[in-house]
């Protein structure tokens, strides 16, 4: 089931509701699907820190496209927006800037499929404005998220609010 930007509870209950009588199943179906992509959506919710970002190569060696402590903080909202910015900090810090990659929009979510896409809007990357980015996504521990597409594998830890 997809859930689009801009849901609410209610719209994921209705949709729920709506895809249950479409394929003849009983109320109790629809409300545990409900149920299920509400949680999983309350789990997206927040702050993350990027804490690994690692490539595996089809002969099985791993590489770190932004070194081996990479920067990063993506933001999921309630309201079904979204940011990510990932940065591959300098050796020195006299070194040239920083590699820089930051992008936004909204986003919505395949619970059944456990896929995240994150519709841009805008992008450091001129060729991702108006793209749907699509990725894998498991969460490790409550706290431990990990989002994949093909060989790359990005870990993210929740900040914690204070």
């Amino acid at each position: 089931m997809g859930i689009g930007p801009g849901w609410s509870r209610l719209g994921v209950a209705a949709l729920a509701a709506l895809a249950a009588l479409a394929v003849g199943t009983h109320e109790g179906a629809a409300q545990r699907t409900a149920d299920r992509a509400s949680v999983v959506i309350e789990r997206f919710i927040g702050t993350w820190d990027l804490v690994d970002w690692r490539a595996t190569t089809p002969d099985g060696a791993v590489r770190f496209p932004y070194g081996e402590e990479p920067g990063g903080q993506l933001v999921y909202t309630s309201a079904g927006r979204m940011s990510a910015h990932l940065m591959r900090p300098p050796e020195d810090p006299s070194d040239a800037p920083p590699q820089h990659a930051a992008y936004w929009g909204t986003f919505s979510l395949d619970v059944a499929a456990e896929t995240v896409t994150h519709h841009v809007i805008g992008s450091s990357q001129a060729n991702w404005i108006g793209s749907d980015q699509v990725r894998g996504f498991r969460f490790e521990s409550d706290d431990r998220l990990v989002l994949s597409l093909g060989s790359n594998r990005l870990t993210w830890v929740r900040v914690p609010t204070t």
